[in-house]
């Protein structure tokens, strides 16, 4: 459960899940992006859209499946110390969301920063 403004307890969802996981794994230093794949499979998908580079299901809110997170990483950064900050990251806003899953790290890349626009 997670908690609104007014600090009423919110259920779990996966598009509430799938999206924080996503903006809190943009905040780990080292991470570039998110990764969806080669061909965008790799994600959750919601009506009207996806969340590339997060899979996150029902059977993950169950405890029946793993959350997958890819991502691509900049050159030079240690990567398994940069995947278990990610791992932490993502275990951490599970906790914020009153939730416990396993976590797959899957660094899929290593690529330049993207310039600021």
């Amino acid at each position: 459960m997670s908690t609104s403004d007014t600090g009423a307890a919110q259920p779990v969802t996966v598009e509430s899940l799938a999206d924080d996981v996503a903006a809190a794994v943009l905040t780990v230093p080292g991470v570039v992006r998110l990764h969806a794949g080669v061909l965008g499979e790799l994600g959750t998908y919601l009506p009207g859209r996806r969340v590339g580079g997060v899979r996150v299901s029902e059977d993950v809110l169950a405890g029946r499946a793993p959350l997958e997170v890819h991502v691509v990483v900049v050159p030079g950064v240690p990567v398994r110390l940069t995947a278990r900050d990610v791992h932490a990251r993502v275990a951490q806003e599970l906790a914020l969301h009153g939730t416990t899953a396993d976590v797959l790290v899957h660094v899929e890349d290593v690529a330049p920063a993207e310039p600021a626009l």
